[in-house]
């Protein structure tokens, strides 16, 4: 079995991949009851698969004969799921095994919805399969789990520079601080460190650069480590702009023949709406600015929620 994405967040979706393999039948037949599903971190059960699942064995092949009939339908298996095989801790004959069995098997994807409120922590799959009054489970059951990550930026500690987060998962959790060096004319340098929190407990993050951020989830999720953490401010990316020799600024919407000649106090707005400054980082006349940009579509406020 193969999981995509390994790590997620509640509200989420997550794929997973069940490969029913019936290449080694001779001359018989099986038609198991086959269970797959998702236990939590709580020990509640969610059934996404509960059936029987007839296999029939492949036609004898003809001794001395030169003609080869297809046996199977074309699999189009995604490579996601081969590369998942591949970065697992079977042994080496089993991942031979796993491979050979691919174009044979037959593939079926569960889609497990994450609930909004679902816990932190790590999830096994179920895989029963249930034939002759016995119960054969995953090859692949070492593997067999995902992690559901929740981390939350708790207080800012201005005095020491520091922000403090909590990790809601009773796993650790990989994340990744991002910390943003603003230059001249919009260029950026940035630092990063890579580490795990600890799972059910808080962590200060040292904030070293006048922007930082923190990303987990594979990168997914990104959290501003800012005294303001809300009402970031981006020019529309859907704003063709074009500058003249003289370097004034016109924006057209896509939608209007028209061009907005944009004046000095509105240029150094535009420029400054890059997604990394918030309202709160503005003066009363910018602001003022703003309320006329926004109007227009201009700029936007946008959210890391």
């Amino acid at each position: 079995m193969s999981i995509f994405p390994k790590r997620s967040v509640p509200g989420s979706t997550v794929t997973i991949h069940w490969n029913f393999n019936t290449a080694h039948l001779k001359d018989v037949h099986v038609f198991p009851w086959v269970r797959i599903g998702v236990r939590d971190p709580k020990g509640k059960e969610t059934i996404l698969f509960e059936k029987h699942v007839l296999g029939l064995p492949d036609p004898v092949e003809p001794q001395n004969s030169d003609v080869k009939k297809l046996k199977y339908l074309n699999k189009n298996l995604p490579l996601m799921i081969v590369a998942d095989y591949l970065s697992g801790q079977h042994k080496t004959e089993k991942l031979v095994e796993i491979l050979q069995n691919i174009q044979s098997g037959r593939h079926y994807y569960f889609t497990y919805h994450v609930p909004e409120d679902a816990p932190a922590g790590k999830y096994t799959l179920i895989s029963e399969v249930h034939s002759g009054g016995e119960v054969r489970h995953s090859k692949t059951a070492a593997d067999d789990f995902f992690f559901i990550e929740k981390v939350t930026l708790e207080r800012i500690m201005e005095s020491t520079s520091e922000a403090i987060v909590f990790n809601h998962s009773e796993e650790r959790t990989p994340v990744k601080v991002i910390g943003c060096h603003p230059l001249p004319e919009g260029k950026i340098h940035t630092d990063v460190e890579v580490f795990e929190i600890p799972p059910l407990q808080e962590t200060s993050i040292k904030m070293s650069a006048p922007v930082n951020y923190l990303a987990y989830n594979e990168e997914r999720q990104i959290i501003p480590l800012q005294y303001d953490s809300s009402g970031y401010l981006l020019r529309n990316q859907c704003v063709p702009q074009a500058t003249k020799a003289d370097g004034s600024v016109y924006l057209f919407k896509k939608e209007e023949e028209e061009a907005y000649a944009l004046e000095a106090g509105h240029q150094l707005l535009w420029e400054k709406a890059n997604g990394l400054i918030n309202t709160t980082s503005l003066s009363d006349e910018e602001k003022l600015l703003l309320d006329e940009m926004m109007a227009e579509g201009l700029i936007r406020e946008v959210s890391f929620d």
